[in-house]
């Protein structure tokens, strides 16, 4: 009997390691896939150069960005999303100055930064 339970015991933990190495679809939702397209759609406008439509977007983005903060905050460290603030901030002001490589630049770091922090 000691032994059933030990060998079950076992197999359980092994399925958990083997489950926790990966938990970037576990708790990533449809939301937070929202964002990461979101970042997509700006990539484009701005390969488009479509200022006025990115500037607008970016804005939208900031605000699903606070909305899930909470969840970044619980999975990443606090430079993590602090980088991801200011990659966005520095974003905004490119756009200002219509600088597509720069833009573009940025956008690659906040789609890095958010990819990492979901699959950690």
């Amino acid at each position: 009997m000691d032994r059933k339970i030990t060998i079950n015991l076992g197999l359980l933990m092994i399925i958990i390691l083997i489950s926790g190495c990966n938990v970037g679809n576990i708790v990533k939702t449809e939301k937070d896939e929202l964002l990461l397209n979101s970042i997509s759609h700006l990539h484009h406008q701005i390969e488009q150069e479509e200022w006025d439509v990115a500037v607008s977007n970016i804005t939208v983005f900031e605000k699903e960005y606070a909305k899930r903060k909470w969840k970044l905050q619980l999975l990443a460290a606090l430079s993590d999303y602090k980088d991801i603030e200011l990659e966005v901030e520095l974003l905004k002001e490119n756009m200002k100055d219509e600088d597509k490589v720069e833009c573009l630049l940025r956008l690659r770091q906040i789609h890095y930064r958010l990819t990492s922090i979901y699959n950690m």
